[in-house]
């Protein structure tokens, strides 16, 4: 393991019955999120955006993943790309937000790029000795689709994705995830570690207390467990009481988190965690529903005001664990069998943390 990550995760353990949850500096530590960046999530197969967000030919989405500005775009034979989006000039991001267009125009000097990124168009550089236009391109970042996301690995060098997650496939192919589209997208400001996101989306243990008013009387914490997992994803199982429909929550690591509801028309939710940093980051909410259900504006404000709702449960517990593993007092204590799912992430991460400190082949 890597010098930074090697006591920042803690002691490993060859199943749940003998896990500790995480030590403080794996939440806290500069260094430690410094190391993460490189082993764990350059390193991994990060969400990008939905295949809906870019639907038609000329749409586009600006991310930023680790301080690295992207561009997801879709061209006119329909092929899509996750590109950088900082122009070959000077520096200056070519495009923010989304939208549609025939070509992405730097604002600064109007260097104009394709949506493959090749260069279309450099004003005024006739006269330069250095300039060359075809290989001047915005470079194109690994990519590939899985279950109606893009995701992008920023080191180019992780394993195929699909492979690696076909039970995961299997479970939620009733939802038809490839199939549902944005109904909209609820933000908010979160002062605490990704890992912390991770790890309470991750358990249902604990709707026995800031969801005791509602999700523990739909599905109640003390009947969840983790129904598969794999060495990148897990499932958590939320069998229901009696007249209400159960639901699943899975992870792809380190940062996809996923919901989907069953019933006669399952809709999910995915938490996509950007502008991460040490000890905050911004979470979207991503609303997916089937198409159908998505036309409907009543259906839509629901479906918003019950998973804000959820939310606003959720933050006050973050907010608590982010300032008690700060305290001088503060040791991991054992993990439930209901945090089974957490456990397999740990692993994730101690494995990524071994595989950064091996010499490169």
């Amino acid at each position: 393991m890597s010098e930074i990550l090697q006591g920042a995760y803690g002691p490993d353990a060859d199943d749940v019955r003998g896990a500790l949850a995480l030590p403080g500096r794996a939440y806290l530590d500069p260094a430690v999120f410094a190391a993460e960046a490189d082993a764990v999530l350059r390193a991994g197969w990060l969400p990008v955006a939905r295949e809906s967000d870019v639907a038609a030919p000329g749409d586009y989405r600006s991310v930023d993943l680790l301080d690295t500005p992207l561009v997801v775009t879709r061209d006119s034979e329909g092929e899509i790309r996750v590109l950088s989006r900082v122009c070959r000039h000077r520096g200056m991001p070519v495009v923010e937000g989304s939208g549609n267009a025939k070509a992405l125009t730097c604002p600064y000097h109007l260097w104009r790029y394709r949506l493959d990124g090749s260069l279309a168009a450099a004003p005024a550089m006739e006269r330069s000795q250095t300039f060359d236009a075809a290989a001047c391109g915005l470079p194109r970042i690994a990519s590939t689709r899985w279950g109606g996301w893009i995701f992008a690995n920023l080191d180019g060098r992780a394993a195929p994705l699909a492979p690696q997650l076909e039970p995961l496939a299997e479970r939620i192919a009733y939802a038809q995830p490839e199939t549902l589209v944005t109904v909209g997208v609820v933000e908010f400001d979160s002062p605490w570690n990704w890992k912390v996101m991770v790890e309470n989306f991750l358990e249902s243990y604990h709707h026995i207390g800031p969801h005791a008013a509602t999700l523990q009387q739909t599905n109640p914490g003390l009947g969840t467990y983790e129904g598969t997992g794999g060495d990148l994803f897990t499932i958590l199982e939320n069998p229901p009481a009696e007249g209400h429909d159960p639901f699943v929550v899975a992870a792809i690591f380190p940062l996809t988190l996923m919901f989907f509801s069953q019933g006669e028309a399952p809709v999910g939710v995915w938490y996509e965690l950007s502008q991460l940093q040490s000890a905050a980051f911004r979470l979207r909410v991503h609303l997916l529903a089937p198409p159908a259900l998505a036309a409907s504006p009543e259906f839509a404000a629901a479906f918003r005001e019950q998973v804000t709702a959820i939310h606003m449960e959720d933050i006050p517990a973050c907010e608590g664990v982010q300032r008690g593993v700060a305290s001088p007092l503060y040791a991991p204590g054992p993990l439930s069998h209901l945090e089974a799912c957490l456990w397999r992430f740990h692993r994730f991460l101690r494995r990524c943390g071994a595989s950064a400190s091996l010499p490169a082949a």
